[in-house]
């Protein structure tokens, strides 16, 4: 946004991690989505809003609802008041749920399989119903990997031990794009003049099995590693312990049952048409760009 010449107000929470912001100009605001009162200074005299705060991991389907749900309808709220102009909210694919074949890219109505995506596509309610009073538009990314993100941090650490896991027998395909196209899309949506109430998926247009992206992962390291199946009965064990594990730990853990929902499902696929005819947007990283760059720079801050 920076880059082309915005003036940024990030709203952040007191606890927010800002490493990676070190570099940008922004005017900093404390709030936090669950705290509706917070929020009125936050937009005030804003133009435009770019929604990205999202709760990925919780203990609860409340919890979630609290923040990507509640959370989001009290910022909605908070711009009406304040009169922004365009409001764009970052949603998830996993609001839609998993494709029920390779040919039906759009679900509708959404059918999605877990509290996360659920509380995603209740967050998209209010943005969509806010159209008569500012421009809207909803963002549904697929699996974003790249830089910076610490989630498949795990899968490269595999990875260099040379194996992966992979459910069944490895064969479902997925979507996937790469933060900086992920960003450039948001960004698109944000200043362009798209038309109100769009919903956009984004992508970088391939659909990839996991052991397509084992082979992008070993191009990238120099050595492919071992393919690793597991029978889905091995998966649903663990992501049952894990769901236990969460519950009396009350810590949030990535493998649970609805993570292993997740895996089940043989697509979870999208494209990039609405988004491309309305804006122009094209993805730019292909995957095996997209590897080498996420791996070279895990490695330069010895993440790995």
């Amino acid at each position: 946004m920076v880059v082309r010449g915005v003036d940024l107000r990030v709203m952040l929470r007191r606890t927010s991690r800002v490493e990676f912001l070190q570099d940008v100009a922004y005017e900093r605001v404390e709030g936090d989505v669950r705290d509706a009162g917070s929020l009125a200074k936050a937009v005030e005299g804003v133009d435009v809003i770019v929604h990205l705060a999202v709760l990925t991991t919780a203990i609860s389907e409340r919890l979630f609802n609290e923040v990507n749900a509640i959370g989001t309808a009290n910022l909605v709220s908070a711009a009406r008041q304040a009169g922004v102009k365009r409001f764009v909210y970052v949603s998830s694919l996993a609001a839609q749920g998993p494709n029920p074949d390779r040919d039906t890219l759009v679900v509708d109505p959404p059918r999605p399989v877990s509290a996360y995506g659920r509380s995603k596509l209740a967050g998209e309610h209010p943005v969509l119903a806010a159209q008569e009073d500012m421009s809207v538009a909803v963002v549904r990314p697929a699996a974003v990997y790249g830089q910076r993100d610490r989630a498949l941090v795990p899968l490269y650490r595999m990875g260099k031990l040379g194996v992966v896991p992979v459910y069944g027998d490895g064969k479902n395909l997925l979507s996937w794009i790469h933060v900086q196209d992920a960003a450039d899309a948001i960004v698109d949506a944000t200043l362009a003049d798209g038309p109100t109430g769009a919903l956009y998926f984004i992508s970088d247009g391939g659909f990839y099995t996991w052991l397509d992206l084992v082979d992008a992962f070993g191009r990238a390291w120099g050595r492919r590693p071992r393919v690793l199946r597991g029978p889905g009965q091995l998966f649903a064990a663990a992501g049952y312990a894990g769901g236990v594990v969460q519950v009396v730990s009350r810590r949030a853990l990535t493998l649970t049952p609805d993570q292993i929902r997740h895996m089940r499902a043989r697509f979870w696929i999208c494209d990039n048409t609405a988004v491309s005819a309305d804006l122009g947007w094209k993805p730019k990283i292909s995957l095996d760009d997209g590897f080498a760059s996420t791996l070279a720079w895990y490695r330069e801050q010895r993440w790995l």
